[in-house]
C-alpha cells in the first residue's frame, strides 16, 4: 500500500525542499525514509510528552529501538524537509501539498479486485488543527477532520478515495447534483466494471442517478431525502406519518423501484436492482411498550 513510485518522489521532494529553503543538501535515502516513518509508527502507540524524549537517556522515557535506529538530530532533519510536491509550482488546489499521495495510493489500490457489492460513503481523518477544509459532521465517530469521498468494498476495503475540498474536489460534475457526481466520479476514476452493485445512503441517492446507473450498467440501491422525491406520488409525509408501524407504499418507474414506508420515520428507499417488493417479519424496539414487538 505504500508504492515504490510514492518513495522516490517524496525523497526526491524532501531533497529539493532542503535545497531551496537551507541551500545545503539532505541526502535522504530509502532506508533512512523508511526508518523514519517507522519511528513516527511508534510514537503513535508509545508516546511521550516531547518528541526528544525517544533519545534520553532517562530510563522511563527513553526508547531503545528508535535511539538506535536513528540519531536526533537527524530525525529532525528529514522531519524540517518531508516534503512530496515542488512548493515553487503551487497551485489553488488547498490539497496541494498531499495530493501525490492520494494520487500514488489510489493507484495502489487497484491491485485488489472489484467484489459485487460496493458502498459509497463519506469518511473523516481526525484533525484539531486549522485549515480551510477541516469539517464538523455531527454524529459520528470522528466529529473534527478531514472528510473523503470513498469507494470500498463489502469488506471493508478501499478501492478509491478523493478529499473533500469544496469546488476544488477532483470529481466530474456530472449535473445532476454533488451526491449522484459523487457516486458516478468514484465509479468512473476507480474502473469500476459493470455489474457491480453500489450502495449509498441519502446524500448520494435520486432518481437521476439511477437511471444513469443503469445507462452504465451498475446496480444502485439507497435511501431518499423527502424532497428528492419530487413529482413521485406518494402520500403526503404528514399523513402518511398517522398511518401504523410497518404501513408501506411501492411504486416502480421504468427499471426502479421505490418503496415508502412508516418506522420510527418515514423511510424511503430506491433502487434499480429489484423489479418486485417483497416483505418479512423483523423485532423492532417499541419506545412506548419498551419492549421488542
Amino acid at each position: 500500500m505504500y508504492p515504490p513510485t510514492l518513495r522516490e518522489i517524496t525523497i526526491e521532494m524532501s531533497n529539493l525542499y532542503s535545497t531551496q529553503t537551507k541551500d545545503q543538501q539532505l541526502y535522504l535515502s530509502i532506508e533512512e525514509l523508511l526508518t523514519f516513518y517507522g519511528i513516527l509508527m511508534t510514537s503513535g502507540y508509545s508516546s511521550v510528552p516531547r518528541r526528544h524524549m525517544y533519545w534520553s537517556l532517562d530510563t522511563d522515557v527513553h526508547n531503545e529501538s528508535i535511539s538506535d535506529a536513528m540519531r536526533r538530530n537527524r530525525f529532525d532533519e528529514i522531519m524540517a524537509s518531508i516534503h512530496v510536491v515542488d512548493n515553487t509550482k503551487i497551485t489553488d488546489d488547498p490539497f496541494f501539498k498531499v495530493r501525490p499521495i492520494f494520487s500514488e495510493l489510489n493507484q495502489s489500490y487497484k491491485v485488489m479486485p472489484f467484489q459485487e457489492w460496493l458502498s459509497v460513503d463519506e469518511s473523516m481523518i481526525r484533525y484539531y488543527g486549522r485549515h480551510g477544509c477541516k469539517q464538523f459532521i455531527r454524529g459520528k465517530p470522528i466529529r473534527f477532520g478531514y472528510k473523503l469521498w470513498s469507494l470500498a468494498s463489502s469488506s471493508g476495503y478501499m478501492h478509491h478515495m478523493k478529499p473533500y475540498g469544496g469546488s476544488h474536489t477532483l470529481l466530474p460534475e456530472t449535473g445532476l447534483g454533488q451526491g449522484p457526481s459523487i457516486v458516478l466520479g468514484l465509479a468512473e476514476q476507480a474502473q469500476v466494471p459493470q455489474g457491480c452493485k453500489f450502495i449509498h445512503d441519502n446524500l448520494f441517492t435520486s432518481l437521476g442517478l439511477l437511471d444513469e446507473m443503469t445507462k452504465r450498467r451498475y446496480g444502485s440501491s439507497g435511501t431518499m431525502r423527502q424532497n428528492h422525491l419530487f413529482d413521485v406520488p406518494f402520500k403526503p409525509q404528514k399523513e402518511f406519518m398517522k398511518l401504523s408501524r410497518g404501513t408501506s407504499e411501492v411504486l416502480t418507474q421504468g427499471d426502479k423501484l421505490l418503496v415508502h414506508w412508516k418506522d420510527n420515520n418515514v423511510v424511503t428507499v430506491a433502487t434499480n436492482m429489484e423489479e418486485k417488493y417483497s416483505e418479512t417479519f423483523v423485532k423492532r424496539w417499541n419506545k412506548e411498550r419498551r419492549t421488542f414487538d
